[in-house]
């Protein structure tokens, strides 16, 4: 005898020696079995009315381990927009292979077979999923377009509301800074208004003047006279 490994009891088994089907190996058998059963059990409810859901790669790339087949299964369908829960494990459920296999490991394992058709989908059962999966996706793609609608309305409601607001804003802001701006352009245009630039401007000259009177006008009197800030001596 070669060497056999045991998924259920995960021990190898080499040459000259032989696993064991015994007490030990049918109550892990037993365990395993439940949770395989429970798990195809919550798949079958879908069987009538099958949940369509937009694709999120962290919850709809589950996977489970067909322990019949010995293989790793996807447990939904997607086309990386949509995702078919448990559309996966019901194909696989419902394949010939697995039916073979199911029926071998039930022999080998010498399992309970009252639990064997439980994990067996019948073609029939999923010819009807698969016309209430169409259903569920014309659905789904609908209520996807009537969101996108009302999405839509909603941008468009709110760019008309900033557009009435921006336009009221004008129309009482902007008369008041017209006025503003012809009374600063008429108070730089009126020669007799008191602004800062000739206020500077007369400072300016009474400093100089004051220096030239200190060190001499001789001296800044060619500046004056560029500038036009010397005044004649009567």
């Amino acid at each position: 005898m070669g060497t056999f490994y045991c998924a259920i009891c995960r021990q190898t088994t080499f040459t000259g020696k032989r696993h064991i089907f015994g007490k030990n190996h049918q109550s892990r058998l037993r365990v395993v079995l439940l949770k395989f059963v429970e798990k195809v059990k919550e798949a079958r409810r879908t069987l009538k009315k099958p949940q369509v859901e937009k694709f999120d790669c962290t919850q709809h790339k589950q996977t489970f381990w067909c322990y019949c087949c010995g293989l790793n299964i996807e447990s939904n369908v997607t086309d990386g927009n949509m995702a078919v829960l448990h559309g996966g494990l019901l194909e696989h459920m419902a394949t010939p292979e697995h039916k073979k296999n199911t029926h071998k490991f039930w022999w080998e394992n010498k399992a309970d077979p009252k639990l064997r058709d439980k994990v067996i989908i019948a073609e029939e059962e999923t010819e009807r999923f698969k016309v209430e999966v169409a259903k569920a996706l014309e659905s789904y793609v609908e209520k996807e377009d009537e969101y996108i609608k009302q999405q839509a309305d909603l941008l468009r409601a709110q760019e008309k509301h900033r557009q009435e607001v921006l336009q009221s804003l004008l129309e009482v802001c902007f008369p008041r800074m017209q006025w503003h701006v012809m009374q600063s352009r008429s108070r730089l245009t009126d020669p007799t208004a008191p602004t800062c630039l000739r206020r500077i401007l007369s400072a300016l000259s009474f400093c100089l003047k004051d220096q030239s009177s200190r060190w001499g006008a001789a001296s800044w009197t060619p500046w004056l006279k560029c500038r036009g800030l010397q005044q004649d001596k009567a």
